[in-house]
């Protein structure tokens, strides 16, 4: 993918979050997947967790009764003052996940980066994320990443299949799996609805089984549900 559409994709996907971050906050409130409190059991009091992507702090509902050292990251200013508001206790800022090397909080046990990574595009940057989160690890310490399984919904199945083949006859400007649609939601303390364009990637456990590979990295973890695709991954 060319520098300059990659850029593209990334500002549509940081404007998003700014806009939709107040409905977003309110939506992200509700019961967090199980399999996030399942990965959370392997963190024990003491241990340094940077969450990436950090969004409005939810991560932290998993891990409310354990001392930890926890720094969440996000780009967008407004989830992030979300996050300080909604857990005024722990460490959070602005920060982008491609820019991880100005995190100078040292190294972690883990880091979390749920639903996030599926808006990166290209291979290359793709590479990139999953090699610079790894440099934040301790030795012996886990990534736990989550994508949606967008494969797995209706919803989105027919325009990724449309995608592929107008992308197979040079139709498509998009990587092979790319989508960007919009999404309604509602400005802050009012009835109106906007529409805001969104970018995803739709992986495969083959393709974060082959991205794992070429950052050199092991998997711990690749497994499939209705609604994600859980990776876990050390060093």
């Amino acid at each position: 993918m060319e520098d300059k559409q990659a850029q593209q994709l990334l500002e549509i996907v940081r404007r998003n979050y700014q806009e939709i971050a107040t409905e977003f906050d309110l939506t992200r409130k509700k019961e967090i997947w199980p399999e996030i409190r399942e990965f959370a059991l392997a963190v024990k009091d003491g241990d340094a967790v940077l969450d990436v992507a950090c969004g409005n702090g939810r991560l932290l509902e998993a891990l409310k009764d354990k001392k930890i050292n926890y720094l969440g990251v996000d780009n967008s200013p407004n989830l992030i003052e979300l996050a300080k508001k909604n857990y005024p206790s722990h460490e959070f800022a602005v920060e982008d996940m491609l820019d991880l090397k100005n995190i100078e909080n040292g190294k972690f046990d883990f880091v979390f980066c749920l639903a996030a990574l599926q808006h990166i595009p290209g291979k290359d940057l793709r590479i990139k994320v999953l090699r610079d989160m790894a440099e934040k690890l301790k030795p012996g310490g886990k990534m736990i990443i989550s994508n949606w399984n967008l494969w797995g919904h209706k919803k989105y199945r027919p325009q990724l299949f449309k995608n592929y083949w107008l992308k197979l006859i040079g139709k498509n400007k998009l990587g092979f799996n790319d989508l960007v649609f919009p999404s309604k939601f509602h400005l802050a303390n009012q009835d109106k609805r906007e529409s805001s364009d969104r970018y995803y990637h739709a992986y495969t456990k083959k393709e974060l089984k082959k991205l794992a590979r070429l950052a050199n990295l092991k998997i711990l973890i690749l497994k499939r549900d209705k609604y994600n695709l859980w990776l876990v991954l050390g060093r």
